[in-house]
C-alpha cells in the first residue's frame, strides 16, 4: 500500500481543534481500522495527517467539510454593537453537562465535625443564571461555606459522585485553574499579616513614576516592550506551529480585552495613573481582569460593592451578555439581601441561619419570603427631597473649611475649586458618581494627600491651615473608616478585637499602652487609674454593648462581650471586621466622622444596629462631632431630611451642595 500525505490545513483556533478531533472520531469509528492501520492516523497541531491510500478520499472530505464548518460559524456573528461582544446565542442543549452538582451533601470546615450547612441539594446547569443570596449571618459564615465548597477549602460530604464529581462540565479539566474567585467586600482574612502604607500611592510626584491601570491589571497587554530590547530577554524561541498558536492566541485575548474595556468604561482610564482612579474603578477593572483569565466557573462575592447606579446597570448588562454566549465563563453572583437582584436571574441558592439553603427558581424559592430588588434600587439624586420634610440642626463652629480647593494630575483636573464648610453638629452625605474625586477629596481632609500641603491656604483643618498640622496629631482628630483603610488594615494574628479598637484613641495602627488604649497626647503614657485612662476603658465597653454581637450575632447569648474582645481580628468575617473598624472610628469621639462605605460585607442586621447608633437617639455622636457619610444610596445613610442631613455633591471634579440648596 503506498503511502501520501494528506494534511486538513487549517488555522489552530478552537472550531479548527474540534473539527481535528470529530475528523478522528470518524475515521476511527466508521472505518474502524486494525491498530496497526490506526497509527497511521495522528492528529497533530497542524491538523490530521493521513499517511495511508486508504484513507486519502475520506480526508478530502473531511477537509471541505472543516471549511464549511469554520464560514458557517463566522457567519452566523451578529452585527457590530456598542460594544460588540458575542456571536452566538446561549445553547440550550438538554444534553449539556451540569456546571455544579451536589446531590444532597452536607459542608464541613475541613477539620471539624460539625456540618456548616445541612443537606445541601444544589444543581447549576449551563442554560440557568444563579445567583447566591444570604441573609442575616448567613452573608458573614454560611454564604463563605458555600462558596468555599466549590473552592476545595470546605469538606462534602458525602461527596459528589463520579463520574463528573462537582464539575461535571469540566470533565477532565483542573478545577483549580479553570475556577476562579473574585471577592469585592475588601481584603480576605489571611492577606498577610502586616499594615501597609496604603497613603504611599499618593508619594509620586511625577507622571512617568505613576504605575497606570493597564499596567497594574493588564501587564501582559501593557505597552509593547522597547524595538531596541534584547530580543532573547523577551521572546523565547518556538516551533513555526506554536507560533502560530500563541499569535492566535494573543490576537483573540487582546480583542476580548478591548471589548472588555469598552463595556466597562474602561477604555479612556487605562493609562491614567491608578492615584487618580475610584474605587468603584478599579473594581470594574478587577472584573475585567478575572474575565480576561479565561476561568470556565467565576464566582464575583458581593460585586456590587462601592459601584454606583450607573455601574451597577453596566455590569448587570455585561454579564446577561456573558450569559448568551457559550463559550463565555459561567458566573455565578454571590449577593446580600439588601443587595438587587438582576432581572435575568432564573435561579437562587438562598442561604438563611442555621445553615438551610433553599435552591430552586426564583419565583418558587422567595415565594414565602421577601423577594429582593428585582432591579437596582433608586441612587441618590441630584433632585432633593422635599424641602417641607428638612428640620435644621443646630450647627457648631466650623471643623473643616475648604475655599476653592484644586488637584491636578499633569493635565488632569480632579477637583475644580471645591467649596465646603462643615460645621460641629452636622450631618453630611457625600454623593457622586465612580471617578467623581470623593476618595481625593477624603485624602484632602486627613492628609494624606501631599497636595493638601500645597492647598493650606485654601484648606483649614480644625482652626488651623493644613500645613500647621503634624499628620499623627491630626488622624486623632478623624475618626474613619474606608476601603483603604480596611484593605491596609494589620492582621496579625496577636492583635485582637480590643487591640484593634483601641487603636482608635491614637488614630494609628499599633496597640500602645499598659492598657492597650493609647498614649496620652503628648505621646507619654497614661497614668494608671487616671480619668483619662479610666474614660477610654469605659468608652470601649460602651462602643461594644451598641455595636457588637450582641446586637446582631445568630447567638448573642454565647457571643459575650468579653469573648469577642479576646477574638483575633483576622478570624472575623469581613462584616465583623467591618464593624470593629467602625468601632474604633468612634471610640475616641472625635470631631471629625469620615465613613467611606463602612457597611461593606455587613449584614442587614449590623447595619440597622450601625444606623441606630449614629442616629441622634443612639448617642453615637455628640453634638460636637460632625459625621460624614459616603454612599451611593440613600437608605444607607442614617438619617434623613427630618434629622437636618445636608448632601454635597461632586460632579466630574467639580462640588457642589445640593440639599439644602444653598446660594454662594
Amino acid at each position: 500500500m503506498s503511502k501520501c500525505r494528506v494534511t486538513l490545513d487549517v488555522n489552530i483556533d478552537e472550531c479548527t481543534r474540534a473539527t481535528s478531533s470529530l475528523a478522528l472520531m470518524i475515521l476511527r469509528v466508521l472505518i474502524s481500522p486494525p491498530p496497526s492501520l490506526l497509527q497511521a492516523v495522528v492528529l497533530e497541531p497542524g491538523g490530521i495527517h493521513c499517511r495511508s491510500t486508504l484513507f486519502y478520499l475520506v480526508a478530502r472530505l473531511l477537509k471541505q467539510y472543516a471549511m464549511q464548518w469554520r464560514l458557517c460559524l463566522s457567519s452566523c456573528k451578529r452585527s457590530y454593537r456598542h460594544p460588540k461582544l458575542f456571536a452566538r446565542e446561549q445553547s440550550t442543549s438538554a444534553t449539556a453537562l451540569p456546571v455544579i452538582n451536589i446531590p444532597r451533601a452536607s459542608i464541613f470546615e475541613l477539620g471539624s465535625s460539625e456540618p456548616v450547612l445541612h443537606d445541601v441539594s444544589w444543581t447549576v446547569n449551563p442554560d440557568e443564571a444563579w445567583a447566591v443570596v444570604s441573609d442575616g449571618a448567613a452573608s458573614q459564615h454560611l454564604k463563605p461555606a458555600l462558596f468555599g465548597a466549590l473552592l476545595g477549602t470546605h469538606r462534602i460530604s458525602p461527596p459528589p459522585p463520579a463520574p463528573g464529581g462537582l464539575f461535571p462540565f469540566l470533565e477532565d479539566a483542573d478545577p483549580h485553574r479553570y475556577v476562579q474567585m473574585v471577592r469585592f467586600a475588601h481584603r480576605g482574612r489571611a492577606s498577610g499579616d502586616g499594615f501597609y502604607d496604603f497613603t504611599a500611592r499618593y508619594g509620586a510626584v511625577r507622571e512617568e513614576d505613576r504605575q497606570t491601570l493597564r499596567e497594574t491589571f493588564f501587564p501582559d497587554i501593557a505597552r509593547p516592550l522597547h524595538n531596541l530590547a534584547i530580543p532573547a530577554f523577551h521572546k523565547r524561541d518556538t516551533a513555526p506551529e506554536e507560533a502560530g498558536v500563541a499569535k492566535a492566541d494573543r490576537a483573540r485575548k487582546l480583542e476580548f480585552f478591548n471589548m472588555l474595556t469598552d463595556w466597562l468604561k474602561l477604555k479612556d482610564l487605562l493609562d491614567l495613573p491608578m492615584v487618580a482612579l475610584s474605587n468603584g474603578q478599579t473594581r470594574r477593572a478587577r472584573i475585567a481582569q478575572a474575565l480576561l483569565s479565561d476561568p470556565r466557573l467565576l464566582l464575583l462575592d458581593e460585586p456590587l460593592t462601592g459601584l454606583d447606579f450607573k455601574s451597577r446597570g453596566i455590569l448587570f448588562d455585561l454579564l446577561q451578555e456573558l450569559k448568551q454566549h457559550r463559550t463565555s465563563p459561567h458566573v455565578l453572583m454571590g449577593l446580600r439581601a439588601q443587595d438587587p437582584l438582576p432581572e435575568w436571574t432564573t435561579h437562587v441558592a438562598y442561604i438563611k441561619d442555621g445553615g438551610k439553603v433553599h435552591t430552586g427558581r426564583k419565583e418558587d424559592v422567595f415565594r414565602s419570603t421577601v423577594t429582593p430588588a428585582m432591579s437596582a434600587t433608586s441612587p441618590s439624586s441630584s433632585k432633593p427631597s422635599p424641602e417641607s420634610n428638612y428640620k435644621p440642626r443646630q450647627h457648631g463652629h466650623p471643623l473643616i473649611d475648604m475655599s476653592g480647593v484644586t488637584v491636578q494630575y499633569g493635565a488632569r483636573t480632579v477637583l475644580s475649586s471645591i467649596k465646603w464648610s462643615i460645621r460641629a453638629n452636622s450631618r453630611w452625605h457625600l454623593i457622586g458618581e465612580n471617578g467623581a474625586g470623593k476618595t481625593t477629596l477624603l485624602a484632602l481632609l486627613t492628609g494624606e494627600h501631599p497636595q493638601s500641603y500645597t492647598q493650606s491656604s485654601n484648606l483649614r483643618l480644625f482652626d488651623r491651615e493644613r500645613s500647621r498640622w503634624a499628620t499623627p496629631l491630626l488622624h486623632r482628630q478623624i475618626g474613619r473608616v474606608s476601603p483603604e483603610l480596611f484593605n491596609a488594615f494589620p492582621r496579625r494574628h496577636s492583635l485582637t478585637v480590643w487591640d484593634a479598637v483601641g487603636t482608635g484613641f491614637d488614630g494609628g495602627f499599633v496597640p500602645k499602652g499598659k492598657r492597650r488604649v493609647g498614649l496620652a497626647p503628648d505621646g507619654i503614657p497614661l497614668t494608671p487609674g487616671s480619668h483619662e485612662e479610666e474614660w477610654r476603658v469605659h468608652r470601649m465597653h460602651e462602643v461594644m454593648r451598641a455595636l457588637g454581637p450582641a446586637q446582631w450575632h445568630s447567638h448573642p447569648d454565647k457571643a459575650t462581650t468579653e469573648w469577642f474582645f479576646a477574638q483575633p481580628f483576622t478570624s472575623l468575617s469581613p462584616g465583623e471586621q467591618s464593624m470593629v473598624l467602625l468601632m474604633r472610628a468612634l471610640v475616641g469621639a472625635p470631631p471629625l466622622v469620615l465613613l467611606d462605605e463602612a457597611w461593606a460585607g455587613m449584614d442587614k442586621a449590623m447595619v440597622q444596629a450601625a444606623h441606630g447608633y449614629l442616629q441622634d437617639d443612639g448617642e453615637g455622636l455628640t453634638d460636637e462631632q460632625a459625621c460624614v457619610v459616603v454612599s451611593h444610596w440613600e437608605e444607607e445613610v442614617p438619617w434623613g431630611p427630618e434629622d437636618g442631613v445636608q448632601r454635597y455633591k461632586l460632579d466630574s471634579g467639580n462640588g457642589k451642595q445640593i440639599f439644602p440648596e444653598v446660594n454662594w
